[in-house]
This record gives C-alpha cells, sequence and structure tokens, in this order.
C-alpha cells in the first residue's frame, strides 16, 4: 500500500540543500546538489549518492524554471541506497514553506488529472474564461481546495503582522 499523502509528478529539477545551524547540539554545515525525481506538494524525493541521516532537517532551493526557485525546509522521511535496485537518495517531506513559496508550489503542480480538467472540461465549458484563467491559476485553487486536512497551511511558521510587527 502506498503511504503517499499527496499526488506526485515525475520531473528533474536541480537543487541545493544545505544547513547552516545546531543539530542536538552540534554546529551543523553542509551544502550539496542533487536533482529531483518527483514532486508532490508535501516533498520531493532527491536523487543522490550521498545520504543523509534519516529525520535530518535540510533546507532546499528547487529550480522550477529560468525564472523561479522554490524554498523550503524539509525533513529526510526515508533514504533508498544503491543497493536497492533503484536510484539512489533521499525522500524529504516539506515542514516548512512561506506563503510565496506554497503559492509557486500550488501553481505549478499540475498533475495529468488537473491537466485534464482544465482542457477536457474547463476550456470546454467556458472557452471565454481561457484568457482570464490560466492553468496555473486554476492548479493552485484546485490543489488548495484538495489539500482537505490544512497540511499546506501548516507548514509556514507564524508570520509576522505587516502592520504590527508580531507573530500572527
Amino acid at each position: 500500500m502506498d503511504k503517499r499523502q499527496h499526488e506526485r509528478i515525475l520531473i528533474e529539477m536541480h537543487t541545493r540543500m544545505w544547513l547552516d545551524e545546531s543539530h542536538k547540539g552540534k554546529p551543523i554545515y553542509f551544502e550539496g546538489f542533487a536533482t529531483t525525481r518527483d514532486l508532490a506538494i508535501g516533498g520531493t524525493f532527491l536523487r543522490s549518492d550521498y545520504l543523509l541521516p534519516q529525520d535530518f532537517p535540510i533546507n532546499l532551493e528547487m529550480r522550477i524554471d529560468e525564472d523561479a526557485v522554490l524554498t523550503a525546509r524539509g525533513v529526510i522521511i526515508h533514504l533508498i541506497s544503491k543497493s536497492e535496485g533503484h536510484d539512489p537518495g533521499m525522500g524529504i517531506q516539506f515542514t516548512e514553506v512561506d506563503a510565496e513559496n506554497r503559492e509557486l508550489l500550488l501553481r505549478f503542480f499540475i498533475s495529468d488529472r488537473i491537466n485534464e480538467f482544465y482542457y477536457d472540461k474547463f476550456l470546454v465549458e467556458f472557452p471565454h474564461l481561457e484568457t482570464v484563467l490560466s492553468l496555473k491559476d486554476v492548479a493552485l485553487v484546485l490543489n488548495l481546495w484538495e489539500d482537505k486536512e490544512g497540511r499546506l497551511s501548516s507548514l509556514h511558521k507564524a508570520e509576522p503582522n505587516k502592520k504590527t510587527g508580531k507573530r500572527n
């Protein structure tokens, strides 16, 4: 049985991983590069010959396209070594994604199901809205709608209120 909470799309993105903080009382400075194998709204799999420990925190910058970089914080939830017959790497669950990056992720994450809905249903029914609502706009709304547990909203730390400067 598949334990994944979110659909995945196969995609290769150049990804920078890094840490510059303390973990379990020890300073850790790390920077590495990998390529994603797939992406979900809740995480990603990074193909990598070097594996960090499970339950290890990691910061990520994933190059979505020439103009967009998705930044997130995550934790390593599973490892696949070379000996297991698959691409070696690390499964990352996102733990912190700010509002702008959540929007970027939700607009970018276009599964086959969303693509089919947009072209075969939405535009067939409302062709005049193609110039008003793009595929990415519809993906943003549908992805947020399908997050029934509110998992995406829980990924951000309390952000300061712009008027008061206090955390919400």
